[in-house]
């Protein structure tokens, strides 16, 4: 490829970029002026810059500047607060923010002037048509600027630094910040205006929604945006570098690999640790985790907390959506789903068999072809039964942890493998476990996974305890071996 073609390609892969990063932005802008319009309230981020831009409005020792100029301003303002809290680690590169923070200001203001259409919302309903469409252009603008990660605009820039200095994840200290923001608002237009104004309602319903929409919009949108500009996300890239050393062999071994997904309460854990000891094999499960907790940096304290609380999709929407494409850390849910990945190709690229519990081993070991995927399954009553006598539960105790450990474990895969949990298409068998019981179901099992090997053409593993069959077998033998040796004498 010629040099001339090469820097073609270059540039037309920035104009790509710039032309996203910029029309991402106006619509923010415009999101922004919707929100304004309406009287309710902005998103958190803006609310300092609507309350000032009010007060400006009604002073007339203040300048009434426009939404946009304020917006600079506010803007600014962050820039130094980021300084004063980063100190030395404060770099250079940060002060082109300024050019975000002056761009996004000016955007706005052209949105002003081109939606001067609008008239003032009359009443209350009109006010929250407003605010509602509002929240779309933000998640959408939000979703386009971030996705060339060009320039963050100094709002994330300031959740970053909080995260640089006080360890809370990017998603806690967007929280943290925001809440901040619109508590020091309310404070200011209280002491103004004696009352709310510039920040209501509606910066609550900006604050719980646009994180939520935003990621409604990626589920499709994601993945071609990343690709038009040439992007990988932060947890594919964070995985590559991980996996390099961890190739997995495909041209098939004399050896297995048996991930296990389950319901709660089906018996999976109990199946899987039985299945391993009649193998002979590994037993991984917990020791995953440990593994996992060195090379993510968390605390096995805080891996063990991250798996057993796994939280509801509406609370990670609300804590991370804004930065599911920045280019920044990755929260500790990613940092843990990336270890663990890490872990189990390391183990596959080993020559042992083992038996995997979870941990979306069958997703992230699909394409292997030693690996024999499982899914166990039972009746809820058969569950809430187990879940009773395991854990010395209540009948409602039992069937609620039932419902939520389902639901987490569900939207956790769902997210990081974009698959329905449990679905038959990805596995090779499906076990009903409340039928069976722990010990036939391992029988059953047995029988599937020598039959699996054969067809494959790799050897059988043995079982290391005798079925009833074998035991029966060995005794007509030693029966027939007494009764010859009876004959000779």
């Amino acid at each position: 490829m010629s040099k001339v073609t090469v820097n073609r390609a270059f540039v037309f892969l920035w104009i790509k970029r710039l032309a996203v990063y910029l029309i991402g932005l106006y619509c923010m802008a415009i999101g922004v002026v919707f929100s304004a319009t309406s009287s309710l309230g902005v998103s958190p981020v803006g609310s300092l810059a609507n309350v000032l831009r009010q007060i400006s409005l009604d002073s007339a020792a203040i300048p009434a500047l426009s939404l946009g100029t304020w917006t600079i301003i506010v803007y600014c303002l962050y820039i130094f607060v980021e300084f004063l809290i980063l100190r030395r680690e404060f770099r250079p590169t940060m002060l082109l923010q300024l050019v975000a923070s002056f761009l996004f200001g000016k955007l706005v203001d052209l949105a002003t002037l081109m939606m001067g259409f609008l008239p003032t919302a009359p009443n209350y309903a009109i006010q929250m048509l407003y605010l509602l469409c509002s929240i779309p252009m933000v998640a959408v603008g939000v979703m386009l600027y971030l996705s060339p990660n060009i320039l963050p605009t100094p709002g994330e820039g300031m959740s970053l630094a909080i995260s640089k200095k006080t360890g809370l994840s990017v998603g806690g200290a967007k929280t943290v910040f925001d809440c901040s923001l619109v508590v020091i608002s309310c404070v200011t237009s209280l002491v103004y205006f004696h009352g709310l104004v510039g920040v209501r309602e509606g910066t609550v319903i900006c604050a719980l929604l646009v994180g939520f929409v935003m990621r409604q919009m990626q589920k499709p949108c994601q993945a071609p945006l990343l690709r038009f500009v040439e992007r990988e996300s932060k947890v594919n890239r964070a995985l590559q570098e991980m996996l390099e050393t961890y190739g997995i062999d495909a041209a098939g071994k004399p050896r297995i690999i048996i991930t296990i997904g389950r319901e709660f309460g089906a018996g999976g854990y109990d199946i899987g640790k039985r299945l391993a000891e009649r193998l002979g094999i590994t037993f991984y499960d917990h020791q995953i985790n440990e593994r996992a907790a060195e090379k993510s940096g968390l605390s096995l304290q805080k891996v063990e907390e991250l798996e057993h609380h796994m939280e509801r999709e509406i609370l990670y929407d609300f804590k991370t959506g804004v930065y599911s494409m920045n280019n920044e850390g990755l929260t500790p849910e990613e940092r843990l789903f990336v270890a663990q990945t890490a872990v189990i190709r390391e183990i596959a690229a080993s020559d042992e068999s083992c038996v995997i519990m979870g941990r979306c081993a069958d997703y992230v070991l699909y394409n292997m072809p030693e690996c024999f995927r499982v899914f166990i399954h039972a009746l809820p009553a058969a569950r809430i039964d187990r879940i009773m006598h395991k854990y010395g539960l209540t009948k409602e105790q039992a069937q609620l942890q039932m419902k939520n450990t389902d639901t987490s474990r569900a939207q956790h895969y769902k997210h990081f493998t974009g698959r329905v949990y449990g679905q038959q298409q990805y596995y090779h068998m499906g076990l009903d476990s409340g039928m069976l019981g722990v010990e036939a179901s391992v029988d059953l099992l047995m029988e599937n996974i020598r039959l699996w090997t054969q067809v494959r053409g790799s050897h059988p593993l043995t079982d290391q305890d005798p079925t009833r069959e074998e035991q029966e077998a060995e005794l007509i033998l030693n029966e027939k071996i007494k009764h010859l040796a009876g004959e000779e004498n």
